[in-house]
């Protein structure tokens, strides 16, 4: 049994550890990949059937991302909500693609976009999308205790790696690890996620590295599934949080 009432208060220091309420006010968050490695991108084909974009700008409270100079120099692609498409075309639902032995396929353009633009949307709308997520357990971590893991379920409309995720916290509530399975690689795909380099920007926590090991139960095994680096990233608040809110769209569907 999940003692709700310490969820909660432990979802509301790593909130207020990760910048409150400000996270409201963002209007976009702007990243320039710098390299990607490990051996998912590397089976996938990370450098060969899609590369990296030469920008990125996230609006997480709506689950969007567009990439820049993607697949090629000029061009775009765009993630919304789970929906995907590259330059003008309209955008299209892209996750039962992956069903079957679809999910052994080598990654074209579009695919690698609906992976990266689920993850980094989501990414960085923790952890207020806890608030949403149905808590399972809670334990202490770190060798004094002092640290925390929370397990939840998040609702079925959410684009995200996988339904059940542990999201771990350091005392101070900032968000260290990050496990969850990448059920469009398949259900072998258990990653130990870990956000590291974090920089401030505007009051906001950022990790600019993000290392992925794969993962035997809660064990991390010492195979790096990916590595991001990201150049340090800027933020733009909107001038007007109610028009920013009016403009949000339904709650995405999966």
């Amino acid at each position: 049994m999940v003692d709700a009432a310490h969820a909660r208060e432990l979802l509301e220091r790593a909130i207020a550890r990760h910048g409150g309420e400000r996270w409201s006010r963002i209007e976009r968050l702007t990243f320039r990949p710098r390299a990607l490695s490990g051996l998912l991108p590397w089976l996938k084909g990370n450098g060969r059937t899609f590369g990296l974009p030469s920008r990125i700008e996230l609006e997480p409270q709506i689950a969007r991302a567009r990439f820049f100079d993607y697949p090629r120099a000029g061009e775009h692609g765009l993630f919304d909500a789970g929906r995907v498409a590259l330059g003008e075309a309209a955008p299209a639902e892209h996750r039962g693609t992956f069903r079957g032995w679809g999910k052994w396929r080598r990654w074209q353009p579009l695919d690698a976009l609906y992976f990266f633009g689920y993850a980094l949307t989501h990414y960085h709308a923790m952890p207020w999308t806890l608030r949403d997520a149905k808590p399972l357990a809670l334990r202490r971590t770190g060798r004094a205790g002092d640290g925390f893991a929370l397990t939840v379920r998040f609702p079925a409309t959410l684009h995200t790696h996988s339904p059940v995720q542990t999201v771990y916290f350091a005392p101070d509530g900032l968000i260290v690890r990050h496990d969850y399975v990448a059920d469009i690689v398949g259900g072998w795909a258990r990653g130990a996620h870990f956000w590291r380099d974090y920089v401030t920007v505007e009051g906001l926590p950022i990790a600019r590295r993000r290392t992925v090991y794969a993962r035997l139960g809660r064990r991390p095994l010492p195979l790096v599934a990916l590595d991001a680096h990201f150049d340090p990233p800027t933020v733009t608040f909107a001038s007007d949080t109610a028009t920013l809110a009016a403009s949000r769209p339904p709650a995405p569907g999966r």
